[in-house]
């Protein structure tokens, strides 16, 4: 995507460390995804708008990812109780 926004649209650039290959943009957005923030390779101008958006984007995502992943947990598990119940007739 900003590989995109980069070279063909024109609506920014990247600072800091050169982004040379594929591979620069895929570490750029696995970075701007999880919200990590590295900040060795910085987006310009409207690129800017984009890196928060997949940020916001990221966040959510995970925590629905592991919201989703308890609830399923919990529904198919059977988990046994901590304790037993105190037994009034002892």
């Amino acid at each position: 995507m900003f590989g995109i926004g980069h070279q063909l649209l024109n609506i920014g650039g990247f600072s800091g460390d050169g982004v040379d290959t594929v591979l620069d943009y895929f570490y750029f957005s696995v970075v701007s995804y999880t919200s990590l923030g590295l900040g060795d390779i910085f987006p310009t101008d409207h690129l800017r708008f984009l890196t928060g958006v997949e940020a916001l984007t990221g966040l959510l995502l995970i925590a629905w990812s592991g919201a989703y992943l308890f609830a399923m947990m919990n529904r198919l598990w059977d988990w046994p109780p901590c304790a037993e119940p105190d037994d009034p007739e002892k």
